[in-house]
């Protein structure tokens, strides 16, 4: 699809759902929480949108927001590793070793 950068889980899922990049929507069925459905259609109507753009925008604000975490997650897990060659250890553990932390 015309946007999607490979290496770039973020800018990946943002350029897959940019409305500009989409040739033909995709008709799709689901059901929805009555009370989920009536709360989107009163935002709907107070800022004018049509609700299938708020659900698009919603669904790869969501896709964008899980890219962000799982990048975040593999990140922090590259440092503990490289803490843990380096000698380092979990914050818990160090300060439970301190004098006067002893269970």
């Amino acid at each position: 699809m015309m946007g999607c950068v490979s290496g770039d889980p973020i800018g990946a899922v943002r350029g897959c759902f940019d409305k500009t990049s989409l040739k033909e929507p995709a008709m799709k069925t689901m059901t929805v929480d009555d009370g989920l459905y009536t709360a989107l259609e009163a935002a709907a109507d107070r800022n004018g949108r049509p609700v299938q753009e708020l659900v698009n925008e919603a669904i790869g604000s969501w896709l964008a927001d899980t890219a962000a975490d799982e990048v975040d997650h593999a990140a922090i897990e590259n440092a503990r590793a490289e803490a843990a060659e380096q000698g380092g250890v979990e914050f818990e553990a160090f300060f439970d070793s301190l004098p006067g932390n002893a269970d």
